[in-house]
């Protein structure tokens, strides 16, 4: 996938670190949200145990955040906002990176417990990302199978979804 560039501020992290400890779901709204707050949880272990206050969290790769949950425990989803705060903090508030992370089915979210969505074209990537979400392409299916029996708008400019993570 292509890398997209993202920045987060050290008050949305707060504010995220804060659901999580207080153990509230984290439902961001876009594909694109979806894949900054998981790519940076990746990249904030990536960083640990020596992270460097300096913004910028570097790049993630298509698969990097695969192969890092196969390298090694990955941090709570508590101490990864946290580390991300305090980084985003002493950085001046924000934090910098770029992901190419293509969340497909088998991925296993770290930070986002569902999302709100617009309905995407069947072949795409990001239809990955919902039939990872929702479990597999035959949850995904489903739920696009009802929205065209309802008549639901498709695309940018249509009508949206909640989709929860499949526990």
């Amino acid at each position: 996938m292509h890398a997209e560039p993202f920045s987060i501020s050290a008050d949305a992290l707060g504010a995220l670190a804060l659901s999580a400890a207080e153990g509230r779901p984290i439902v961001p709204v876009g594909t694109t949200s979806v894949r900054v707050l998981e790519s940076a949880y990746w990249l904030a272990a990536r960083a640990a145990p020596d992270p460097k206050p300096s913004g910028d969290l570097g790049r993630l790769g298509q698969w990097d955040a695969y192969n890092l949950s196969a390298a090694a425990p990955p941090p709570s989803r508590l101490e990864a906002l946290t580390t991300l705060h305090g980084l985003a903090e002493a950085a001046g508030g924000r934090l910098y990176g770029a992901t190419s992370l293509c969340i497909a089915p088998g991925y296993r979210f770290a930070l986002c417990d569902g999302m709100v969505t617009n309905f995407h074209a069947p072949d795409s990537t990001l239809m990955l990302l919902v039939s990872a979400l929702l479990g597999g392409a035959d949850n995904a299916r489903e739920v696009y199978e009802h929205a065209v029996r309802r008549e639901y708008r498709f695309l940018s400019y249509g009508d949206s979804s909640l989709l929860l993570r499949a526990r």
